[in-house]
């Protein structure tokens, strides 16, 4: 009876392994900060899924006297001449948004954080960070 246990075990264990495609399990999440600007904290992750990136963009607005924060990560191929945007974007005092893109361009990821005025003009714009 004791030696069934673990083989139970096992057997339990490879099918549920056996349920995961191979890119869920070799995928790895890699976390990345975005540089901010006053009142604004940016930050964001992305994962290999196959031939393409999950890419995870954050925003949290963190000052009283910032109207609207705003972080984009684009996404492009080697050549330059194709990508993907995603965007986030919170207005108001201690909100945080976050978005999420699945592009297939894999060779640049770069990001940027900004803040905005009420009137819609930008306030501050952070340094471009190339992620990869």
């Amino acid at each position: 009876m004791l030696r069934r246990i673990p083989v139970i075990a096992a057997c339990a264990a490879a099918l549920a392994f056996s349920a995961l495609s191979a890119s869920a399990m070799t995928s790895h999440v890699h976390g990345f900060a975005i540089p901010g600007v006053y009142g604004v904290r940016a930050w964001g992750t992305y994962a290999g899924a196959a031939a393409r990136v999950r890419v995870t963009v954050c925003v949290e607005d963190t000052a009283r006297g910032v109207y609207g924060a705003a972080a984009v990560g684009l996404a492009f191929d080697s050549r330059y001449r194709r990508h993907d945007n995603v965007s986030a974007i919170t207005v108001g005092y201690d909100h945080t948004q976050c978005r999420v893109v699945l592009t297939r361009y894999t060779s640049h990821l770069v990001v940027e954080a900004l803040s905005g005025y009420k009137n819609g003009k930008v306030r501050q714009r952070g340094k471009l960070k190339q992620v990869y």
